[in-house]
This record gives structure tokens, C-alpha cells and sequence, in this order.
């Protein structure tokens, strides 16, 4: 062996420093606390269990967002379901709008028609009242006239008769009407 290379001396020495990182002991070297810990650490979890712990509180964690979700899912189909009901009801109120105006307009259409015939037989009836006032008023109008005229003639068939009448003959007349209503009377 004392043939070898002195490469491969110089190389197992430098390998072997480099695994120990120039420490004569391992307990001396950082890296192997570091393994030791981490070592250890897992230990420790393994040993208290924490991962099932941890798998625990994941498995709650997902059943508790699945129940979420699920009633998220439940919230929105109820919303869906709600909304189409909304939209259907708007739908028909508008319908329901729609034919309340048209039947008032034709109710208006109605009325406007039933108000132009009452005016019509008002007007037609006013117009007949007035009609008859007017020719009650001209038959008044002519018995005035007709009185007027009658006792103007008799005022002045009066007065001629008395200026051409003699006072016998006026007397004569006055007692012939006297023995008229007598004779009447009994």
C-alpha cells in the first residue's frame, strides 16, 4: 500500500476531513446536532402524536369548509329558486298592470261614450224645456196681446158707442140687459 497514488492519500485525507469539517470528534460538529434535533423533533411529534393530532384538525378544518360549502350551495339554490320566484311574480304583476290599464281605458272609452249620450239627451231635453218655455212664453205673450186688444176694443166700442148713442136708447139697452140676466138668473 505504500505504492498507492499520492493523490489517492492526499484525496482520502481531504474526505475525510470534509465529513468531519477539520472536528476531531462528531459530537464537536454543528451539523450533527442539527440532525440530532431534527431528528428528535420528529421523534417527538411521532411520539405525542401531533401528526394525527394535525390530521385531525384538517379532517375538522374540511368537514366544517364542506359544510360551508354545502350550505353555501344550499343559500345559492334557495336564492335561484327566490329569484326565479320573484321574477316570475314581476312578470306577472306586469300582466296584471297591463290589463288593469287596458280595462280602465276601455272602462274611459265607456264612460267617455255613455258621458257624450248624456250630455246629448241633457242637451235634447234642455233644449225641448226651453223649446216649450219659449211657446208658453209666445201663448202668454198672445193672450196678453188678444186681453189688450179685447179691452182696447171694448174701450173704444165704449167710447163710440157712448159719443153716438142717445141716452134713451142707453137706457133702453141697460134694461134689456138687466131682463137678460133676470131671466137667466130665474
Amino acid at each position: 500500500m505504500a505504492e498507492q497514488n499520492p493523490t489517492q492519500e492526499h484525496m482520502a485525507e481531504v474526505g475525510h476531513k470534509e465529513v468531519h469539517h477539520g472536528y476531531d470528534h462528531l459530537y464537536q460538529d454543528p451539523a450533527f446536532w442539527v440532525g440530532v434535533a431534527i431528528v428528535t423533533f420528529f421523534l417527538l411529534l411521532i411520539w405525542k402524536k401531533i401528526p394525527a393530532m394535525i390530521g385531525k384538525m384538517l379532517d375538522a378544518k374540511v368537514n366544517e369548509i364542506s359544510a360551508q360549502l354545502d350550505n353555501a350551495q344550499t343559500l345559492r339554490e334557495e336564492a335561484s329558486a327566490l329569484l326565479a320566484k320573484y321574477q316570475r311574480d314581476q312578470r306577472d304583476a306586469e300582466k296584471v298592470a297591463a290589463e288593469m290599464i287596458a280595462h280602465a281605458e276601455e272602462e274611459v272609452k265607456l264612460l267617455a261614450g255613455e258621458a257624450k249620450v248624456q250630455i246629448a239627451t241633457m242637451v235634447d231635453r234642455r233644449t225641448k224645456l226651453a223649446e216649450q218655455k219659449i211657446a208658453q212664453s209666445e201663448a202668454n205673450a198672445l193672450k196678453e196681446i188678444q186681453q189688450l186688444s179685447v179691452e182696447v176694443a171694448t174701450a173704444a166700442a165704449q167710447e163710440l158707442i157712448a159719443g153716438n148713442m142717445k141716452k134713451a136708447d142707453h137706457d133702453a139697452l141697460i134694461a134689456a140687459g138687466i131682463e137678460k140676466l133676470d131671466s137667466q138668473l130665474h
